[in-house]
């Protein structure tokens, strides 16, 4: 058994508490081949980002917070290609509620589906991107979970 010692944790959902690399792709890849985008480009370069950052990369003539309201729409109501990791669930139970947290990429209804679908507890501090102005790679996230949770960052 390995042991942590910490105060706090702060897990990233999407490849850490749920697999849904296919589901993201398969979205992502539907959505470029319709807007006549370079399929694997698009794919490769979404991962991990917000919408509305991708979108407003690699498709700069389209309106970027509509086309991630479509995205999030399909997303939010997609289950196939969703997992849950095994064991996430069993870790997140046996932790105290006011020590851990979620901070994702992803948008809200979109995170709290997944959860959902993982079989996941309800964080009490879920971040997701329409709790930041930056998203990741920027530590703004991490720093607001941290925050939220009464813990320093370190």
């Amino acid at each position: 058994m390995t042991y942590i010692d910490a105060r706090g944790l702060l897990f990233d959902l999407d490849g850490v508490l749920v697999e849904s690399t296919e589901c993201v792709e398969g979205t992502w890849r539907v959505w470029a081949r319709e807007r006549g985008l370079d399929v694997e480009m698009v794919v490769q370069y979404a991962h991990g980002r917000r919408a509305t950052e991708t979108i407003a990369h690699l498709a700069p003539h389209l309106v970027a917070a509509d086309e991630a309201a479509a995205l999030a729409q399909r997303e939010a109501s997609e289950a196939q290609g969703v997992y849950p990791i095994a064991a996430a669930a069993t870790l997140l139970f046996s932790l105290p509620p006011s020590r851990w947290a979620i901070v994702t990429s992803g948008i809200r209804v979109v995170a709290t589906f997944r959860i959902a679908i993982g079989g996941l507890p309800t964080p009490s501090v879920l971040i997701t991107a329409d709790d930041v102005r930056h998203g990741k790679p920027d530590p703004e996230g991490y720093l607001r979970a941290a925050a939220l949770l009464g813990l320093p960052p370190t």
